[in-house]
């Protein structure tokens, strides 16, 4: 074998070699960002069970979300800010979900929200709240209330 032939054996394996590395490092991205994906979820799921955990185990905190989407302007300023606090946790675990979670999990988040954010204590809130989040945010708050069908209660009365 002749040096030019040896170097162009070379180039051969050194192309294949590359190839190789190519598609290795392409399966374990996409085995990384399915991990990624997979712990995203789990904590926005994880953020979720929390919030119903707070509702279910804290008499207080649970009368003041019910009574804040009914009417915000009944509860004290404390209670208020409580109520913010609790509605900031909504608003967040809905951003989360649409963002990570998977497309039946994003329309259940839009559904969920919408439902939420129709009740007049949530929409007083929005009202003042809508600066603290980001604009992608805002904007799917602001989709899935205008998509929200009404209320039972609203179509009862």
């Amino acid at each position: 074998m002749t040096l030019e032939e040896l170097y162009y054996v070379s180039q051969i394996v050194a192309s294949v070699a590359i190839l190789a590395s190519l598609i290795y490092a392409a399966l374990q991205f996409r085995t990384y960002a399915a991990a990624a994906r997979e712990a995203r979820y789990t904590t926005t799921v994880s953020d979720l069970q929390e919030f119903r955990k707070i509702l279910a185990t804290d008499a207080d905190c649970a009368r003041i979300y019910r009574d804040g989407l009914a009417d915000l302007s009944k509860l004290d300023s404390l209670e208020q800010w409580r109520f913010g606090a609790l509605m900031q946790l909504v608003v967040t675990n809905f951003a989360y979900g649409i963002k990570f979670g998977d497309a039946i999990e994003a329309d259940l988040q839009r559904v969920a929200v919408a439902q939420t954010m129709r009740r007049p204590g949530a929409r007083a809130w929005w009202g003042k709240a809508r600066y603290m989040v980001d604009g992608p945010t805002r904007a799917m708050v602001d989709d899935a209330i205008a998509s929200a069908k009404p209320l039972q209660e609203d179509a009862d009365q």
